[in-house]
Formats: C-alpha cells, structure tokens, sequence
C-alpha cells in the first residue's frame, strides 16, 4: 500500500513540474503600434511624437535594415469589409529608410518596445473645410 501511494504521489509531482515548465515557455510579444509625426530621425533611430489632450509624448525607436518601410499612395483599392459593405483602403508601396522625413505623419508597429519593426509612411490628408466654406 505504501509503494502505491508512493507511486501516485511521484506521479502527481511529475505532472506539477511538466505543467510548471509549460507555463514558464516564452512568449511572443503582441504586435502593437503607434501613429505620430516624425519629430528626428537618424542613421538608427526614429523619434515619433504623439499630440494628445495629456500633453505630447515622444517615443524612441531603433530602426535597421530589418525594418520593413512602407510609403501610403494617392491611389485607393476597394475592400470588402464586414457584411459585404465597400471600403476604400489606400495603395501602399515599399520605400526605404532615406523616404522617412522630419514632420511626416507615421504609424510604427512593434513587438518589442523600443525597435521598429515596420514604418507605414502616411499619405497627406487634404486640408479639413471650415464651416460654411463649400
């Protein structure tokens, strides 16, 4: 009787320490982003600053070779959103670091913070009319 409670109790401490190695795995940082305008960019690094009713906030990034650029275009392709409603997503085309400039407006996304892992360069939006202007 003994050995047999000896033996479920190493059984139950072995699942203990397999689910605890489990649970200590590593895990993919999520993808997030942040959009601002380009305040100083440099050979490796990106400075973003957000405007926001807290005040501004500037961010730092590391950017490299790695760093995947994209440049918004004039052009728009029609998608298919939910319920089969269409929408206009604007063209995008690959660029290189040299296409990101001080005051462009820009969304970085990042898995881990502190380096870019890719850099949307947004297109210019037209001028907001005030009212009673046609």
């Amino acid at each position: 009787m003994k050995s047999c409670m000896f033996g479920f109790a190493l059984f139950v401490s072995s699942i203990a320490i397999a689910a605890d190695s489990v649970g200590q795995e590593k895990e993919r940082p999520r993808a997030q982003s942040i959009s601002g305008v380009v305040s100083k960019i440099d050979g490796s690094s990106l400075t973003i600053t957000q405007r926001g009713d807290s005040g501004e906030r500037s961010t730092v990034f590391a950017i490299g070779a790695q760093t995947k650029i994209l440049i918004q275009t004039n052009e728009d392709n029609i998608v298919k959103g939910e319920g089969g409603r269409e929408r206009k997503v604007p063209k995008t085309k690959e660029g290189k670091i040299g296409d990101v400039k001080a005051d462009q407006r820009v969304t970085v996304g990042f898995a881990e913070t502190g380096k870019a892992d890719s850099v949307l360069i947004l297109r210019a939006t037209p001028p907001r009319k005030k009212e009673g202007e046609k």
